[in-house]
């Protein structure tokens, strides 16, 4: 209660003392109850969100191998590195190839005729600029108040209708000169130059830029794929052998390279990616040992200490358990002997409700059935769709943990309301109450008045012998 306090000025009784300890024993039981429900609901909230999380973790572990492009991967190996790199596709047949790069492609390069280093920076007039590309040309008018050779070179670069040929100042002891070159590599890409010029800038006329020598010659990648000769604009070799890029590196043509690695064979393997999914499969058996460790540990008790954990008899919680224990244990429809279910990989249950990995035989059968595990988890009726959609009944936007994490928050907004009500409540029971002992002191001032008045009457009053005592 605001505003000055004053013990009792009629009984001399500590009247706020006699307020504050109403007001606690109205207040304590109330406060007590509300702490202990908004305790209940946030440890509940805390439960029901590490459950969430391990479940959340749980499924994205199921995406590495809940897709059939997961068991379509392909790895690429070498015998003989720096060479070439390659990425396979699902269409990739597994095997064995041997390359030999006989040539690496390169862009075609030219360079105009060097201009003096004291005229480097000189305009060269006003003009135009022709340039081609393989099949196709484009013109680039040159301003003569722009028209140095790094402008020039700006001009070309930044071109709209450019067609894909680059340009640069390069310097050297002779002077300074503009080298135009294809952003392709391959002798399709051919650039060609030409210039006119009104010679009206400071330096050499723009038209001498139409005067270019080859600085490196276009050439086409070459390599032979177990023999054969396959020739490309790039070093990109898309499906020459199927399913299948090659990125050449560098030549190892043991006829043209007098480098000793270079006389080495470069072979190619290309098999299933069978470490990937190894893994992935180690990865899911943690995942879910996380999950029932957690259940375990949120629904655990303790007879001895008769302590239980806050998901104790949860019926959520008890589904959850049940669900998922009965997918792993259940063989797959359509998966193919001998790996129908999990236990076909080694993985098996144990009493605390956990899995573990027989890694000896899941390597086996990866290697031996690998496709064959494919059908097992990522077919439509597989054991990562199965599970990915019950835990998504749990977990999703409208699951069950979702909700009833919804649900608690309510209850705890509604908590919170209550305790703001319950303080405006406290604040006018002690304004009542303060008001009620003062009313009381008054009183009791009042009649002490009265009781001295009397006092004082019987005082002054005449006794039987007719004088005052």
């Amino acid at each position: 209660m605001s505003g000055l306090k004053l013990p009792g000025v009629g009984s001399g009784f500590p009247i706020q003392q006699f307020v504050d300890a109403t007001v606690s024993a109205e207040r304590a039981p109330k406060e007590k109850m509300l702490a202990r429900q908004a305790n209940d609901i946030n440890v509940q909230l805390s439960s029901y969100g590490s459950l969430k999380s391990v479940l959340s973790e749980f499924k994205d572990s199921l995406k590495a191998l809940g897709e059939e492009e997961a068991f379509q991967k392909r790895s690429t190996s070498f015998n003989n590195s720096g060479f070439t790199s390659a990425k396979a596709d699902k269409d990739a047949v597994a095997g064995s190839y041997t390359l030999v790069v006989k040539q690496l492609a390169q862009a075609h390069k030219v360079g105009s005729d060097a201009i003096p280093k004291a005229d480097a920076e000189k305009t060269l007039g006003s003009g135009t600029l022709t340039l081609g590309v393989g099949d196709e040309s484009f013109s680039v008018a040159i301003d003569k108040e722009k028209s140095t050779l790094a402008e020039v070179a700006a001009a070309v670069n930044n071109a709209e209708e450019n067609k894909g040929v680059r340009a640069t100042v390069v310097t050297d002891d002779t002077g300074s000169r503009l080298v135009f070159f294809a952003e392709k590599t391959g002798t399709e890409n051919e650039v060609t130059v030409s210039a006119t010029g009104d010679g009206n800038g400071e330096g050499p006329s723009l038209a001498t830029l139409g005067s270019v020598t080859e600085i490196q010659p276009a050439k086409d990648a070459q390599v032979t794929i177990d023999g054969a000769l396959v020739t490309s604009q790039s070093n990109e070799i898309k499906d020459a052998i199927q399913g299948v890029t090659l990125d050449l590196k560098k030549v190892n043509d043991p006829e043209t390279s007098d480098k000793t690695d270079a006389k080495k064979e470069t072979i190619l393997t290309i098999g299933y990616d069978k470490s990937t999914v190894e893994k992935n499969l180690k990865g899911f058996v943690d995942s879910f040992n996380k999950v029932m460790s957690a259940i375990n540990q949120l629904t655990s008790y303790d007879p001895d200490t008769e302590r239980a954990g806050p998901l104790n008899g949860d019926s959520s919680t008890r589904s959850l358990t049940s669900q998922i224990r009965n997918m792993l244990s259940e063989s797959v429809e359509g998966a193919v002997a001998p790996i129908k279910n999990l236990t076909d990989l080694g993985i098996t249950s144990k009493k605390d409700g956990t899995i573990e990995l027989d890694e000896d035989i899941l390597k086996k059968q990866v290697e031996d059935n690998f496709e064959r595990i494919g059908h097992l988890f990522a077919s439509e009726k597989g054991v990562s769709n199965k599970l990915d959609e019950m835990l998504e009944s749990f977990v999703g936007k409208e699951g069950v943990l979702t909700e009833r994490d919804k649900s608690l928050n309510e209850k705890m907004a509604k908590l919170d309301k209550e305790a703001v009500d319950f303080e405006l409540y406290m604040e006018k029971f002690e304004e009542r109450t303060y008001k009620q002992f003062t009313s009381m002191d008054i009183m009791i001032a009042q009649l002490n008045q009265q009781l001295s008045s009397v006092t004082a009457a019987f005082a002054n009053m005449p006794d039987f012998s007719g004088s005052k005592s």
